[in-house]
């Protein structure tokens, strides 16, 4: 299936929703394919992102198709980011801000465990939290302009 099939049959889907989640997938889809198809593909690439829109199946009608849809774009994404090294926008925003909570809030706990007063682990976790997804988002913000420089953003 080319891209600009796989733009009509979610201009068809979007033309026949009226649910605002499915109406939202199917835009994210819309959004990525136009990208794509804007963008100047490799002899490689294209016929590996026409097998795989081949895959999904997007014309086929199922009862949950919102599920369905939000499954095959999850799909599609990782497809885009593991084989043709596409990401979209503030993919490594996202993702930094996710494992600098994390590892923030790791660090906030045993630095609050060791301050000796009632309010130690509160205010450790509080800055650790804090300071964890400030650094994630800084370093996802960083990797994201790294990728647009490149031309590799969807």
């Amino acid at each position: 299936m080319s891209i600009s099939e796989a733009i009509a049959v979610f201009n068809k889907l979007l033309k026949t929703t009226n649910n605002k989640r499915e109406r939202r997938i199917y835009e994210s889809f819309l959004k990525i394919l136009k990208n794509l198809k804007n963008k100047d593909l490799s002899e490689r690439e294209s016929p590996l992102l026409q097998k795989e829109l081949s895959s999904i199946h997007l014309d086929t009608s199922s009862d949950n198709s919102k599920k369905y849809y939000k499954q095959k774009l999850t799909e599609f994404k990782a497809f885009l980011k593991d084989e043709l090294d596409f990401t979209t926008e503030k993919h490594y925003t996202e993702i930094g801000m996710a494992y600098g909570l994390m590892f923030g809030t790791f660090i906030g706990v045993v630095y609050g465990m060791g301050m000796d007063s009632n309010l130690g682990s509160s205010v450790g976790l509080s800055m650790g939290t804090s300071m964890g997804m400030l650094f994630g988002i800084l370093y996802g913000a960083r990797k994201d302009a790294e990728t647009k420089k490149r031309g590799r953003v969807v």
